[in-house]
């Protein structure tokens, strides 16, 4: 009998291959990583997504240990499920380590400051809002707090989802993912987003990530594979447009396909440009790219289908199905603007038949987005 794998039986994938999609000089960080599916019997299809279970940075684990003059092998209850943890445990791998609560003030309710907070609800949402736990912890170390009930107030650590950027039918027994390392400053210092940092520099090859696939029934190629694709896919966006071409690659589907990357600089951020670059020589892709920071003024992918504009809107009267994926503010909305402009003009359209037109391509599943 075959396990069930889900989110709350997710399978404990292993790192097989990692490498840097960027190249030295780039002003961003993005991975290529490979997770070994080998005996788990996942099945996935293209556009599905994958839901990554991270660890938390073991040196912001260390410093609330540090704080909480706690042992790391102090056992705790998870508040949630009961079982027996681990303090380092519960922090490491359970719960969510920036997002302060309320929950957390109401432990020391005789605290001054704390109490004038608890009073004022515009004034507690603004300190949670710019404070996280080890801000909390540090301020107020010099007060008891019981350590379990500290750990009741911790939110959980969810899973963060990444677009699966390979198809099953080129690699059945792997899973791609395209992963950019976001950062941030919180008072002067550099922090990094947790599931990010845990698949780019933390996780080893020895180390088990749990995982599960989220399916995204909406978002996939075609039923018939003579049917044209458009895809829309700046930055990581491109990750299951990369899936889409194995597919169709696999599948000899003759179906035309194009796509619409971007990034900003083209010798820096260019990802995938070698496979891409060979389906443009095999004319087995049309490819359109947006490199903002290459020029003086900032050119964008919605830019660029203003550009193509016609072109665009005769794949559309011939049956093609329009893909964005991406960040859904500003990208995906300034993609769908543009898509209103060439329907207006190259319809012939009022701008409100060209959101009526938008509307019906939704409703035919030939638009399909999937953003964040």
């Amino acid at each position: 009998m075959s396990m069930i794998i889900d989110r709350l039986h997710p399978f404990p994938a292993k790192i097989k291959e990692r490498f840097l999609l960027t190249k030295p000089g780039s002003s961003k960080t993005t991975f290529h990583v490979v997770l070994d599916l080998k005996d788990s019997h996942i099945t996935f299809k293209v556009g599905d997504a994958m839901g990554i279970y991270p660890h938390n940075d073991p040196l912001t684990t260390q410093r609330i240990l540090q704080l909480l003059h706690a042992s790391p092998e102090a056992p705790i209850i998870h508040p949630r499920t009961q079982e027996t943890l681990s303090l380092k445990t519960f922090l490491s791998e359970k719960v969510n380590l920036a997002r302060l609560t309320s929950g957390f003030m109401k432990l020391i309710p005789h605290n001054t400051k704390i109490k004038a907070l608890l009073e004022d609800k515009t004034s507690l949402l603004e300190y949670c809002h710019t404070h996280d736990v080890l801000d909390f912890l540090t301020e107020f170390k010099d007060e008891k707090i019981s350590l379990q009930d500290l750990c009741n107030q911790f939110s959980p650590l969810l899973p963060r989802f990444y677009s699966i950027a390979s198809s099953p039918k080129h690699s059945p027994e792997e899973i791609h993912l395209t992963v950019s390392l976001t950062s941030y400053e919180h008072k002067g210092e550099v922090r990094k987003g947790v599931a990010s940092n845990f698949l780019c520099y933390l996780a080893e090859k020895t180390t088990p990530i749990p995982s599960y696939i989220q399916a995204t029934p909406h978002f996939t190629l075609p039923e018939d594979p003579k049917a044209s694709i458009i895809m829309v896919g700046p930055g990581t966006g491109v990750a299951p447009f990369r899936a889409f071409l194995q597919e169709r690659l696999a599948l000899n589907a003759p179906g035309k396909n194009w796509l619409f990357f971007g990034e900003r600089n083209s010798h820096l951020d260019f990802f995938y440009e070698d496979f891409f670059q060979s389906l443009v020589d095999q004319k087995k892709l049309t490819l359109t790219t947006a490199f903002s920071r290459d020029q003086e003024q900032k050119i964008y992918v919605q830019h660029k289908l203003l550009e193509q504009g016609k072109e665009i809107w005769q794949w559309l009267q011939e049956g093609a199905f329009f893909y964005i994926c991406g960040d859904a503010d500003p990208m995906a909305k300034d993609v769908e603007a543009a898509l209103v402009s060439i329907t207006e003009r190259y319809g012939n359209f009022s701008e409100h038949e060209a959101r009526e037109y938008l509307k019906h391509l939704r409703a035919e599943k030939r638009l399909l987005v999937d953003v964040y």
